[in-house]
Order: structure tokens, then C-alpha cells, then sequence
């Protein structure tokens, strides 16, 4: 049996988002997330960013930090390049 791959499908994509909200103790990773991750961090590589709601949450407490978002879903890719157009250090990268 060989697997498909959803992710570079728009509409599993966009399936995704409309329903992530919704996943249970979402929010509780999220914190762990942000305390875990130090202040005055330099640089953070996000490998598999999706739309980039993660960086969006630790840039919150970082706003000068480099970031790099790394997917491979068109949708998600694109998401990702909305949410960081005015944002100078993010670079989005497809891989």
C-alpha cells in the first residue's frame, strides 16, 4: 500500500486550518512552547511551519528574532507568506 501524501493537497490543507483551533489542549502546547523557548533566542527554524502560527506566537515575545519557515504545502506556504509580507526576518522557504 503506498501512501499519499494530504499536505499537498489545498483543500486537506485548508481543512486543517479550519479545524485546528479545535484540537484539544492546542493552547497548552502552545504555552509550553513559548516558556520553553528562551527571550533572547537569535534565530528559530521552523520545519514544517504550516501557516506559520507558531513563529506568529513567538514573535509575539521576540519580535526582532531571524526566523526561517519551512514546508512544502503550496497552501500552507502561502499562508505562511501572508502572515509574515510585512515582516523582514522571516524568510519562507519551500522544501
Amino acid at each position: 500500500m503506498s501512501q499519499v501524501n494530504l499536505w499537498t493537497s489545498a483543500e486537506h490543507a485548508l481543512w486543517y486550518l479550519a479545524k485546528a483551533d479545535g484540537i484539544p489542549h492546542r493552547t497548552e502546547g502552545e504555552a509550553v512552547l513559548l516558556e520553553e523557548v528562551p527571550k533572547n533566542v537569535k534565530r528559530i527554524l521552523d520545519v514544517g511551519t504550516g501557516d506559520g502560527r507558531l513563529l506568529g506566537l513567538l514573535k509575539c515575545d521576540r519580535p526582532n528574532v531571524e526566523c526561517v519557515a519551512i514546508d512544502f504545502s503550496p497552501t500552507m506556504l502561502e499562508k505562511a507568506r501572508i502572515r509574515f509580507a510585512d515582516d523582514p526576518n522571516v524568510t519562507v522557504i519551500e522544501h
